[in-house]
Parts: C-alpha cells; structure tokens; sequence
C-alpha cells in the first residue's frame, strides 16, 4: 500500500472516533523526508482536551487492521510532556485540522 493511501486510511479511522476540532499529525521519519522502507508511521492527534483511553485502545485497535507491512503508532499528543510535544509539533506535518 503506497503512503498516501496508508495515511488516508488511518485519518479516516481517527475521524470516525473524534470530531473535527482534532488535528492529525504525522511525525517522524516520513514527515522530514527520511524514511526507509521498514520505517513505522507516526501519527499524533491533537486537540483541546486529551482523548479518552477507550477511544484510544479502538482507534489503535482499527489502525493495526490496515494491510500494511509497517507499523503505525498513533499517539494523542495531549498525553505527552510539553518538550516532548513541542519538539514533535516542530517537524510534524498537519495532515487533518
């Protein structure tokens, strides 16, 4: 499955779980421009208040469904510490907001 496809895949999922207000980000590798073929996705999700663990685990649960050799790792973004969350947001690519 080719990289657009995978992340339309895994916003769509997160959209079914979340309202618009979320913003969608991908990080990491593949958002600066240095993946290799075995790199993992990161997507994180941003919005006012933190997501609750439930919608999480089946946001999680779904995206481990896609039909893809790599991993993916969706994290919310809300849940990690300020320097952590900033220096994602730093590199990060908004791909839903």
């Amino acid at each position: 499955m080719e990289k657009e496809a995978i992340i339309n895949e895994v916003v769509g999922i997160v959209r079914r779980y979340l309202p618009e207000g979320y913003k969608i980000y991908l990080f990491g590798s593949w958002a600066k421009g240095n993946a290799l073929k075995t790199s993992d996705l990161d997507v994180g999700i941003l919005g006012e208040t933190a997501v609750s663990d439930d919608i999480m685990t089946k946001i999680s649960r779904e995206v481990q469904t896609i039909s893809t050799l790599r991993g993916i790792d969706v994290v919310d973004l809300r849940e990690k510490s300020d320097n952590f969350r900033k220096g994602i947001l730093k590199y990060a690519r908004l791909i839903k907001g």
